[in-house]
């Protein structure tokens, strides 16, 4: 099991176009460089929520 990454946490926003051709949808990825370098911590389908989830993500009150 990884251990908890040091704090203050960082993390950031990546834009992924996933799909083929002419159908593509963006997807927002959290990455951040703990346990490994940019290693992925979650996807969302809006940027609303990957910015609510990075928030989380580098709160030093959440456990």
């Amino acid at each position: 099991m990884p251990t908890k990454p040091p704090y203050p946490r960082e993390a950031r926003i990546v834009a992924v176009e996933k799909g083929t051709g002419t159908q593509t949808v963006t997807w927002y990825q959290l990455r951040a460089d703990h346990p490994k370098p940019d290693a992925l911590i979650s996807e969302h389908p809006t940027e609303q929520e990957a910015l609510d989830a990075k928030k989380r993500y580098e709160d030093p009150e959440k456990t």
